[in-house]
């Protein structure tokens, strides 16, 4: 952009014009327009584009938006003089001289917020310009905010971001409500915070593909929003990329959200955002410029929303963090879910590089309680912080809780040697600018170990390779020892892997029942894995599955789903007006979906019935309560009121035999297929489970109308069909008559129905036509004959019965002993086969003889009896009566069909008649077998066969035939005989049912009804084209023709005929005198009516056509609809007459022996039997049947069953294993770990290479000059352990040369040596002495640390402020005294609640709010307050008084005011240091490089976590020995002296060694409650007990304010609170102790 348009923007404000100068400025482009940087066509002002929003769409967002969301805006100028020589560098035509006359000398005048004065529209004139102090809070206010809508960057895509403009002060509880309400967002899973290089840098390729992969995996496994910066830069632009490559190649519909927080003043080209008219813009076009101006960014284009934060100002960075860690922190104030289960959102900050800055957010964020992951290997902060963790280490000491018990705790330790190797690389990332703070806040971030964690791209064992591993282990090793909060992280998440690794450990043991809520989240959540696992690890279904945890996943189900709308019909069918649904209510669906033939749990058991759903949910019941029935006597009604008041429990149990189909059937209906497999597989009876699955499936499809939906449905219906085939299939092989069993079987959980008929009842044809299936219906079809029977065979013996003797051959016979008793229910399958009166009780014989152990053979009577008895007999005779009967009928109608009633009309009438009966018979077994409870839905199982349709259609037409034709009239006898003609041929179109038993004539009848069916829709089609073609060539041929029902049929006829050739051209060319125009001669039918001339000519054109379209396109048309449907059946023609056959056996399975007409004496038969049944009430033994059988060995063939299909799922994921393109994933992985340590032993190469450098560069006298640190990397470091064991080895080296030279030379003096000269022994001393020399030199660089972090009060500068939130005002190292000017300098004030609560240890007058001239007076500084019993002088002298209020001595903190600290001015506190020597169990002093290794009493403050002194603040006019002493009581010992007697002794030695301290130091204390006008002064006093005779006696315990309490032995590597190493260093200095 060039120098007009940058100038002109710098003027623009809200709501302004975009305008040009006239006054010295530059020549006025004469086409009005602004220039583009990169581009010379004029471009349009900016405000113009997308200014106009579609309020129709987003008036919503628009009102809220501009209703609850701020900007902020400088109203108060305060002059600030530009810098010349900081001004950008600007590619124009101009030179700087005539910039700064246009911007400096034009009195624009440019002010401290970093706006121009013109920028300032709400600044009258003569304000003048205030005071030269800046402040946000006076010089700015709030405005709604006219910068929000939607971001389209030009050249990255149309796709839109949202963006919004907030005021730095908004609260973050609008803003989560214009996140999740306003723009959708979903309610995140995890937060990611990334931080890092604000710059561009450099990430080693693989490294950068390792960071985007994981990243993005996580946030799409986790369902996790990403919040960053939100610029073009450094490592939020690493992070927009992989959003971007992801966004491309994923294929989820849930995108990836990644939020960009920046501050509004640093973005480049940012007036392209802000609308004119305040409703925003939609969209803004943004263009991302090449070069970047100076203190400006460009936002990145792959975020997916951005939100820029504005305080007033402009070009100054940092203002968003503030705002940033309250929005993460209200975030994680949320929970994933409305569960009551539900945990809060994790937060997890992930370091990429990084500056200074990075440190203090890494601290900020330990602080906190933040799980860390800090890259290794990306450079500066990272580097530094990774190497410092793995080269920092953990001690464990013994501490004492407030309760007295001994625990251990793992604390940090930073040695000498390290602290050194960390400042190094500080220096070297960053220089000598502020190294003291950068290497302390070092420190700081590893207070809390557990936090942190370092990803390290490798392959070696331990290394990840995707970073989402860390990530997510992060956040479960922050909640170490929560077991179930990490639990619920983890299933939130999905991540079964992390549960696996981090959770279900080998050495973790789970209570009985203490999964179960989790559990049923997992089952609610869809979490198949998690589902698993839990089952793997003790999880009881018998035990979890209760009716109150079905109910609750029956009733919380999503009310957009099929089941909802389904089980709230049943409830409305059902009557229930209850809230919730009940078990009935589902027990109502599966029948409404499989049948009436299922006859589920739910409606079989009453007490299923009773349940009160709300009593059960809710706790509470709105049923009346029941009354007690009197009749039954006081006992009754005691009864009663008994179950009213006992609950849910009493009333009915609580737990289900068989808990995996009840949840199987749950998963089914919810069609979550893999929740419903891994059911499917851990339950029993998995035959008979699929056949379930498969018909809820394939019902709830027909019944949606969601396309995907019926697709996905029947998608995986067909998996289960084949599961079942093949256990089925597998079953067979390994044993036929088991597998038998199994289909016969019946089953009392899958509503005592067979596998059989479940398939058959659910269209389950690929099931039916399996060698299982066909075969137990051949066994069925012959009866007890043999197989090895033949069709001629059988004929023979038909047409010629004493052949049966001769030609027929038996099944052998089964021991009565080994045959189950059946017993039969309900069911229209599972009856037998209704026997002949005639047949006694013929197996008596043979029942003896098998008591006797004798072979069974079949006798005569017997042979007869079972050959007629079979059903294919039973077909046979049926045909052949059949075929008698339609000869007799077609005799009647041919020849004796006359007016007296010949006797073969009789017979055929009561031939008729039995046929009726017999179909009479079919259908009350049929509804009397039905499940269902009203009549009309039993009808309709009947109803449902065609045939038995065609049946009763058929006896009805011959009723009617016989009813006209015995009416007394002539003419009705004619009608008879038609009527009984049609009525023949639908008898004879009854024979095409007996084609079903061949194979190749059943699937015909197949394509027959479905091209019917094709036919009908083809003539809705047709008669489209034959009407309009009809009317309109008939309205051209006889106009004004007069209505009435001929002329309906002479419209239709001619169209009609025409389209089977019949053409009637010569009504078309009819001519007088063969026709005629009279209408008189037309219409009483003398001569026929002559076409029009015109119609004569134009007709025969349009019939043309209209045959045209007909018989070609229309009939084709037909043609190939009847080719399809004739190949679709065609090529599953063995499904479709295996499953006819099936219904074929069945019904001559369960007819009588006795065919049409004689069955008549089989249905008198079955009339007195149910009559003597019925009057003499006894209950008759029905026979057994072959469909349906009770199986003795029921729990062996189920334990079979189940071996064999897990058996066969082991197979089916081996064979998964080993094919191809598993086996291509395997190679291609092993090519990348390859790949990986080709890598790394480069990577490792390079690192050598470095550390060899470094160790030469050591040893070398002449060192040359430091070379310049890169911006990217920072230079290797061997680690200290590494070091030290080198030093080690080479001291161990040099002791085995000098004996090797003794050993030498001894041999030399005593003439032993060999001829030649002695080796020479290399000098190895000299690299020790140097190390020697290090050691000492870090041992030194840690001491004067120590110093230099009190002088510079680091802990008084650290953030955030001790026990808030509040962040201090950044003051670097080098301006913390008061001398050095800053005048940037804008403190943050807080007074803690507290304090402002005004306790007594607190003064009353609160300085800071009142103005500098009342505050003089107040207070009485640099003197005892005699008012308020304080002292306010300070160990350091008088401290200056700055317009009204005390000044911090040290220097600045970056907070005003008290914070937490009661006083203003100095808050004076004691710290006792009670020391004794570290002895060994013998009693001996420890001694670590010489000198004796001291102990001291240390404490865990329980505000910071940090180990300190036990002291605390003076009371007033407390003295400081009684000061001292209370505290180290206090905090120390606790209240565990109880025994008085021994507490007075105590007291004496403790009074007695508190008297002998001394003094080590008075002063300034560098603690973190420090502000610029409240600090802490301490008198520190040391009591040690040389020989332990105090000091033994006591136990320490952590008293009420602190945590725990331990001797801690005094070492530089600790990390105390505040300035207490400094005082610790004191105390070793003078006893000349190790540290």
């Amino acid at each position: 952009m060039t120098v007009i348009s940058c100038l002109t923007m710098a003027r623009v404000g809200p709501g302004q014009d975009i305008e040009m100068r006239d006054a010295a400025g530059p020549p006025d482009n004469p086409n009005g327009s602004r220039q583009s940087l990169h581009y010379n066509e004029t471009a349009v002002t900016a405000e113009n584009v997308g200014a106009v929003p579609p309020m129709n769409v987003i008036s919503k967002e628009v009102k809220w938006i501009k209703k609850n969301i701020r900007k902020r805006q400088c109203r108060l100028i305060v002059e600030k003089t530009p810098k010349t020589d900081q001004l950008p560098p600007l590619r124009t035509q101009y030179n700087r001289a005539q910039i700064e006359t246009w911007v400096v000398g034009s009195g624009d005048a440019l002010c401290q917020c970093g706006y121009r004065k013109s920028s300032h529209p709400h600044t009258r004139p003569h304000d003048g310009f205030p005071p030269d102090v800046w402040n946000v809070d006076a010089n700015t206010y709030s405005l709604p905010t006219d910068t929000f809508g939607e971001v389209e960057f030009v050249g990255y895509g149309q796709t839109e971001r949202k963006y919004v403009r907030v005021d730095v002060k908004t609260k973050t509880n609008d803003m989560l409500k214009l996140m999740m309400d306003i723009w959708g967002l979903d309610k995140p899973n995890l937060l990611i915070s990334v931080t890092g290089g604000a710059k561009n840098f450099h990430m080693k390729a693989r490294l950068k593909e390792v960071f985007r992969r994981g990243l993005m995996k996580v946030a799409k496994s986790t369902g996790a929003w990403i919040i960053t910066g939100g610029t073009n830069t450094g490592v939020m632009k690493h992070v927009g990329e992989s959003v971007r490559d992801y966004g491309l190649t994923s294929v989820s519909s849930t995108p990836v959200v990644a939020i960009g927080i920046a501050t509004w003043g640093v973005i480049q080209n940012k007036q392209e955002l802000i609308s004119k008219d305040g409703n925003g813009k939609w969209p803004a076009r943004y263009r991302i410029e090449k070069e970047s101006k100076v203190r400006e960014s460009s936002l990145d284009p792959n975020h997916t929303h951005f939100i820029l934060v504005d305080n007033g100002t402009q070009h100054d960075f940092g203002v968003e963090i503030p705002f940033r860690a309250q929005l993460e922190q209200t975030v994680a104030n949320m929970k994933t879910d409305t569960s009551k289960d539900a945990v809060s959102v994790p937060i997890v900050l992930l370091v990429l590089q990084g500056g200074p800055n990075t440190l203090q957010t890494v601290k900020q964020a330990v602080a906190n309680n933040t799980p860390i992951v800090v890259v290794e290997g990306s450079g500066k902060a990272a580097d530094i912080l990774a190497y410092a963790y793995n080269n920092s280490g953990e001690e464990e000491i013994e501490v004492t809780d407030q309760d007295g018990n001994i625990l251990t705790q793992m604390r940090t330790v930073f040695d000498d040697a390290l602290s050194a190797e960390v400042q190094e690389m500080v220096q070297e990332a960053y220089g000598t600018k502020n190294l003291v703070n950068n290497c302390g806040v070092v420190k700081d971030c590893l207070e809390k170990r557990d936090l942190i964690n370092v990803f390290k791209l490798g392959t070696s064992i331990g290394s990840q390779k995707d970073i989402d591993v860390p990530i997510l282990h992060a956040l479960l090793k922050a909640n170490k020892g929560q077991d179930f909060h990490q639990l619920r992280l983890a299933l939130a998440w999905n991540r079964i892997d992390i549960a696996k690794s981090e959770i279900f450990t080998d050495d973790k043991l789970w209570p009985s029942g203490s999964l179960d809520e989790i559990m049923l989240l997992a089952i609610n959540l869809n979490r198949v894995d998690f589902v698993e696992m839990f089952l793997d690890n003790g999880v009881s279904l018998k035990e979890f599955l209760t009716v109150k945890v079905l109910l609750q996943l029956y009733n919380s189900v999503q009310k957009n789903s099929m089941l909802y709308t389904l089980l709230q019909k049943m409830k409305k069918k059902s009557g229930n007006k209850e809230k919730y649904v009940g078990l009935t209510e589902v027990g109502m669906l599966l029948q409404y979906l499989l049948g009436d033939f299922y006859i589920p749990i739910y409606l079989k058991e009453a007490y299923f019935s009773r349940i009160d759903t709300e009593l059960e949910l809710d706790g509470w019941s709105s049923r009346p309560p029941p009354e007690p029935n009197f009749k039954d006597g006081m006992l009754g009604a005691a009864l009663v009121m008994g179950n009213a008041m006992a609950g849910p429990v009493e009333q009915y149990r609580q737990d289900f035999e068989n808990p995996y189909q009840e949840l199987f059937t749950w998963a089914v209906l919810q069609n979550r297929q893999d929740m419903a497999k891994l059911f499917w597989k851990q339950g029993k009876e998995p035959t008979s489970a699929a056949l379930v699955a498969f018909g809820l499936m394939t019902a709830m499809a027909r019944k949606t109308d969601d396309c995907e939906l019926a697709k996905k449905l029947h998608v995986n219906a067909d998996e289960f069909c084949l599961l079942s085939v093949n256990v089925l299939n597998e079953c067979y092989e390994l044993d036929e008559h088991k597998a038998q069993d199994l289909l016969v079987r019946e089953l009392d959980h899958w509503g005592s129905a067979t596998c059989v008929l479940i398939a058959v009842e659910t269209d389950n044809k690929h099931f039916i036509s399996q060698t299982a299936c066909q075969s137990l219906l051949n066994s069925v079809w012959m009866g007890k004959l043999s197989p090895d029977n033949g069709t001629i065979s059988m004929l023979t013996c038909v047409l010629c019965p004493p052949m049966l003797f001769l030609l027929m051959k038996y099944k052998e016979i089964e021991n009565p002993d080994t045959v189950p008793t059946n017993t039969n229910y309900n069911q229209f399958e599972t009856q037998p086969k209704e026997q002949s009166p005639i047949l006694p009780d013929l197996f008596r014989g043979e029942a003896e003889a098998s008591n006797r152990n004798k072979p069974l053979k079949y006798n005569p009577v017997q042979k007869i009896y079972l050959f007629y008895s079979s059903p294919v007999i039973i077909f046979v005779h049926n045909v052949l009566s059949y075929l008698l009967f339609l000869g007799l009928f077609s005799y009647v109608l041919l020849i004796k069909m006359a007016k007296t009633v010949s006797v073969q009309e009789i017979i055929l009438m009561v031939w008729v008649f039995s046929i009726f009966a017999e179909e009479i018979r079919q259908s009350v077994k049929t509804v009397m077998s039905s499940a269902s409870k009203t009549f009309q839905t039993k009808l309709q199982s009947y109803i449902t066969d065609k045939w038995n349709v065609v049946d009763v259609f058929t006896i009805l037409l011959f009723v009617c035939g016989m009813i006209l034709r015995f009416l007394p009239y002539d003419s009705t006898l004619e009608v008879a005989r038609v009527v009984l003609a049609l009525n023949l041929i639908t008898f004879f179109f009854r024979i095409l049912h007996i084609f079903s038993v061949h194979k190749e004539l059943g699937p015909k009848l197949v394509m027959i009804a479905r091209m019917f069916f094709d036919l009908l829709y083809f003539v809705i089609i047709l008669m489209v084209f034959v009407v309009a073609y009809a009317i309109a060539a008939y309205s051209i041929l006889y106009p004004n023709s007069e209505l009435s029902f001929d002329l309906a049929i002479a419209v239709l006829r001619t169209a009609y005929w025409n389209l089977y050739g019949e053409l009637f051209l010569d009504e078309l060319e009819r001519k007088e005198p063969e026709c005629t125009f009279n209408s008189l001669l037309y219409s009483n039918d003398t001569l026929p009516r002559c076409p029009t001339q015109v119609g004569s000519f134009v007709v025969p054109w349009l019939m043309g056509l209209y045959v045209l379209f007909s018989n070609i396109l229309l009939l084709n048309l037909l043609i190939a609809m009847f080719s399809f449907t004739f190949q679709k059946i065609q090529d599953n023609t063995d499904l479709h007459w295996c499953f006819q056959r099936y219904f074929l056996i069945y019904e001559y399975y369960s007819r009588p022996v006795l065919f049409p007409p004689f069955v008549l004496i089989s249905h008198l038969y079955l009339i007195v039997k149910w009559i003597f049944t019925k009057c003499c009430k006894i209950c008759v033994q029905k026979e057994d049947s072959d469909l349906i059988k009770k199986i003795p060995n029921e729990r062996e063939i189920i334990q079979w069953e189940n071996v064999i299909a897990d058996a066969y799922l082991t197979r089916k994921e081996l064979a998964e294993a080993e094919n191809i393109d598993n086996r291509i994933n395997i190679m291609h992985h092993r090519m990348e770990v390859l790949m990986s340590k080709v890598e790394d032993i480069q990577d490792e190469q390079q690192n050598m290479t470095a550390i060899q450098h470094t160790s030469n560069a050591a040893v070398a006298p002449a060192v040359a000059p430091r070379p310049q640190p890169s911006q990217q990397t920072i230079t290797a470091k061997m680690p200290p352990q590494l070091e030290r064991r080198i030093v080690s080895l080479e001291d161990q080296m040099s002791v085995t040369c000098k004996a090797l030279s003794w050993i030498v030379q001894s041999l030399q003096e005593n003439d032993m040596s060999a001829n030649r000269a002695p080796p020479n022994l290399p000098e190895l001393q000299t690299h020790g002495e140097i190390e020697k020399k290090k050691r000492k030199r870090n041992e030194d660089l840690a001491l004067t640390n120590i110093e230099k972090k009190r002088e510079l009060h680091y802990r008084s500068r650290s953030s955030p402020y001790s026990g808030s939130n509040v962040t201090r005002f950044f003051v670097p190292d080098e301006l913390v005294f008061w001398e050095t000017p800053f005048p940037e300098y804008s403190p943050v004030k807080y007074l803690s609640p507290e304090v402002k609560a005004n306790p007594y240890w607190a003064d009353k007058e609160d300085l800071i709010e009142l103005p500098p001239n009342k505050r003089d007076g107040k207070i009485k500084f640099n003197t005892f307050d005699y008012v308020c019993k304080v002292d306010r002088t300070s160990h350091l002298g008088d401290y200056k008084i700055v317009d009204g209020l005390p000044q911090n001595p040290f220097g600045r903190t970056g907070i005003i005011g008290r914070g937490l600290l009661g006083r203003w001015g100095p808050n004076h506190a004691g710290d006792p240091i009670v020391t004794r020597w570290k002895r060994d169990n013998k009693g001996q002093i420890i001694k670590s490089g010489g000198k004796p290794l001291l102990e001291f009493v240390s404490i865990q403050r329980t505000d910071n976590q940090l180990w300190s002194l036990p002291g605390g603040m003076c009371e007033p006019g407390q003295q400081i020995h009684e000061c001292l002493k209370a505290e180290f009581s206090e905090e120390a010992l606790g209240s565990l002296i109880t025994n008085e007697d021994h507490k007075k002794e105590l007291n004496a030695k403790l009074d007695m060694m508190f008297k002998i301290g001394k003094e080590v130091w008075r002063g300034y204390a560098d603690d973190p409650r420090n502000t610029d006008n409240a600090w802490l002064e301490t008198l520190v006093f040391h009591y040690h007990d040389d020989d332990g005779s105090i000091l033994n006696n006591f136990t320490l315990r952590a008293g009420e304010t602190v945590e725990k309490a331990t001797w801690s032995t005094a070492s530089s590597a600790l990390q105390l609170h505040g300035a207490h190493l400094f005082y610790l260093k004191k105390v070793v200095e003078k006893l000349q102790a190790a540290f």
